[in-house]
């Protein structure tokens, strides 16, 4: 059976910076920020753990370092560890909404999804910020949306959108719960308004073709698979070939 490609909208993992923390006054942590993202791109996770520990002994509610280090044990298969870690901040400051945010993101990793639900649900009740309160919605959404609650799931999308109206995250999400409820006119304008956003994504171009496919427009799947294949999905390069007659270069 053909199927869509899940996307992964957790955006803690990115190692972006989530939260903007105040560091004023304080050179040497904000260095030492850089140097930990520098060794990550680089992947000498040892390294910058090192650098983060020191961090957190100076400032041990530097959200900040604590996201990038949870990033790190999780890119390391260490989501124990950083449940560890992240259940000792809750308890020293249970009124900060992120550190919930944080857990939630843990759990819809390791398919929690319930228990992650609960935390994007305290994150909110504790007024997580207005600058990134969309990004709380958009991963409860995609805890719904694999636990098939699909109309929570497009509710919390919309939300999402609603606060960003820019996140091509989200209009991949309501596409892909729209896909899940049959309503494919739906789905495709949004999957086309995600590729408005971030044109270069193969995933997007994939659900978009697999939406096209179900509703037998058969030109517009394959531009959307070629698109796909072009951008590096081998399963998109595999129905370009069985189902659109072209050939590949190899």
């Amino acid at each position: 059976m053909i199927r869509l490609t899940i996307n992964i909208f957790i955006l803690f993992l990115s190692f972006s910076s989530l939260f903007t923390i105040a560091q004023e006054g304080d050179s040497d942590v904000a260095k030492n920020l850089q140097l930990v993202d520098t060794h990550i791109r680089m992947g000498n996770f040892t390294k910058a753990l090192v650098l983060i520990e020191d961090i957190l002994v100076m400032q041990p509610n530097n959200l900040e370092a604590q996201e990038k280090k949870i990033n790190i044990l999780i890119q390391q298969d260490r989501s124990k560890e950083a449940i560890t870690d992240i259940e000792e901040f809750i308890s020293m400051y249970p009124n900060s909404p992120e550190y919930y945010y944080i857990r939630a993101i843990i759990n819809l990793q390791k398919q929690k999804y319930s228990r992650a639900i609960e935390d994007f649900d305290n994150a909110i009740r504790l007024d997580m910020s207005m600058g990134t309160v969309y990004k709380v919605y958009l991963n409860r959404g995609m805890a719904h949306f694999y636990n098939q609650d699909f109309e929570l799931a497009l509710t919390d999308f919309d939300e999402s959108l609603a606060l960003n109206p820019r996140s091509a995250t989200a209009f991949h999400g309501k596409g892909m719960v729209l896909y899940a409820l049959n309503q494919y006119e739906d789905a495709v304008i949004a999957f086309q308004q995600s590729l408005k956003i971030e044109n270069f994504n193969p995933i997007t171009h994939y659900n978009l073709a697999m939406t096209y496919f179900r509703m037998d427009e058969s030109e517009n799947a394959c531009y959307h698979f070629n698109k796909s294949c072009e951008l590096g999905h081998r399963n998109a390069c595999r129905l370009l070939m069985m189902e659109c007659d072209i050939n590949i270069p190899k």
